[in-house]
């Protein structure tokens, strides 16, 4: 495939959503379809070690994880470089050639800037077009998340497709959520993600509206300064990037996790962590929003070389220490009862 000398454009999907919110499910999903076996993807992600690409399942070369920053931020000049590095390894036959991008955003990322700057940026004009936006919601959280966040609403807002997702969970308020993100996009067609699962042929046939209005989208302030608390966005979000050496007893994290739901959940955003517990030869995948926990789900294998228990936790006013110091405590108990 010769890439962009036939003057048409690659075309680029953003999949964004707030944190949480199930896109990275979705996205695994969708690479298992064999309509999109060209496709490139891009990962951005926030805190200081990376998960989120370990977890989508795909074997394509041309993954590139981008994990110093929101998209919206630090990184805009990387993703022009990112995208025009995909293009000149296609080209050189290092990695193989790609008919469609999907960039999956930081659920802290304003798409608005992206699509921005897909734009305006001439060289990524020439070879990238803008399919579409596509937005994850939370079927559960959604609600709260929306009148919470100025980036969930601008996620909502830009969005040409919104995908309900949980809406497998009893309780998920598909319609309430629903009618929700309507009233801040009355134009994007809205559809339930149950599980992660959409036909990946809606993805394909989505069609942006949203690249004139990149400008101009609702709930940022067009010239808000990104006044981060380690990249907070505005209301004190931390990452805590908590990485442990040693087997860990399924109990003792299962009951600080406990702990820690029950006495701060709503200011605990995310949690994902791959953990090497004892007994067991593969790890455990365990992801949390808010008090909603999905089940522990035993992986195959380990993603990569690393053995070590992985866990990123995206929190809102607690710090970093008190986190990393409570599951010490839980862990110090555990020992001296052993």
């Amino acid at each position: 495939m010769d890439l962009g000398r036939d003057n048409q454009a690659i075309p680029l999907t953003i999949l964004t959503g707030f944190l949480g919110s199930g896109k990275t499910t979705i996205l695994n999903r969708l690479l298992r379809d064999p309509r999109l076996t060209d496709t490139a993807v891009v990962v951005n992600e926030f805190g200081e070690i990376g998960l989120d690409h370990l977890l989508v399942e795909s074997a394509l070369d041309q993954m590139v994880l981008m994990d110093n920053g929101c998209l919206c931020c630090s990184v805009r000049g990387d993703l022009v470089d990112t995208l025009s590095d995909l293009l000149s390894r296609a080209e050189a036959g290092e990695i193989p050639p790609f008919g469609r991008v999907m960039v999956e955003t930081t659920g802290l990322a304003d798409p608005a800037p992206i699509a921005q700057t897909l734009v305006s940026d001439e060289s990524l004009a020439e070879r990238f077009v803008l399919k579409a936006i596509v937005t994850a919601v939370d079927g559960v959280n959604g609600i709260e998340t929306l009148t919470a966040y100025d980036e969930a609403r601008c996620q909502v807002a830009m969005a040409d497709l919104l995908l309900i997702t949980k809406t497998d969970l009893a309780e998920a308020r598909q319609g309430q959520v629903s009618t929700a993100a309507r009233a801040l996009n009355p134009q994007a067609e809205i559809l339930p993600a149950p599980g992660g699962r959409i036909d990946p042929q809606v993805i394909l046939d989505a069609q942006s509206t949203t690249v004139d209005a990149a400008a101009h989208a609702p709930g940022l302030d067009d010239d808000h300064d990104h006044a981060h608390h380690h990249h907070g966005h505005g209301w004190n979000i931390q990452s805590a990037s908590i990485v442990i050496d040693e087997a860990l007893p399924w109990e003792t994290i299962s009951a600080w996790l406990d702990w820690l739901t029950a006495m701060r959940g709503p200011d605990i955003l995310r949690i994902k962590g791959l953990l090497e517990i004892e007994g067991y030869n593969t790890p455990v995948l365990v992801q949390g929003v808010q008090h909603v926990f999905s089940p522990p789900r035993f992986l195959e294998d380990w993603p990569d070389d690393d053995r070590r228990s992985r866990i990123v936790i995206i929190t809102r006013n607690v710090p970093e220490g008190a986190l990393r110091h409570s599951l010490e405590i839980f862990r110090t108990r555990a020992k001296q009862a052993a």
